[in-house]
């Protein structure tokens, strides 16, 4: 049972996916503009969030793009290495009131959103197996 600091989000299907809900904040907008997107959490992901390709340009986020210097290199479960434009962006968690700078980042063709490691180092998350539940805590 979540305690007044815990919030929870039930994992998604298909294939019972811990999410967190969140809202991503860039030069042109906020999506979604009420209520949280479901954004799948993802620990293959080294980066902070990775956004669709629709989304990153949606947003504005070529205003607020890092040198392309600055860009990383990912590589696709498929073993495909691919160059992943970078933002700086806000999300917030507006269940918790929590706010966060960090880095949008994706690539051409991409269609997926994933949480990754920089993003969950800067929460205490509980995925919880049994119950099918991501908490942040």
């Amino acid at each position: 049972m979540a305690s007044s600091k815990e919030v929870c989000w039930p994992f998604v299907k298909p294939g019972l996916w811990p999410v967190l809900g969140l809202n991503v904040k860039g030069p042109k907008g906020v999506e979604p503009e009420k209520g949280e997107a479901m954004i799948r959490v993802d620990t293959g992901y080294d980066g902070f969030l990775l956004v669709d390709e629709e989304t990153y340009y949606r947003l504005g986020m070529t205003l607020a793009e890092l040198p392309r210097s600055k860009w990383a290199d990912g590589e696709t479960v498929t073993g495909e290495t691919v160059r992943l434009r970078r933002a700086i962006i806000r999300i917030s968690i507006p269940r918790l009131r929590i706010n966060l700078q960090g880095h949008a980042e994706t690539f051409h063709g991409n269609k997926d959103r994933l949480a990754g490691l920089k993003l969950l180092e800067t929460l205490r998350i509980l995925l919880d197996g049994p119950s099918k539940e991501c908490c942040i805590i």
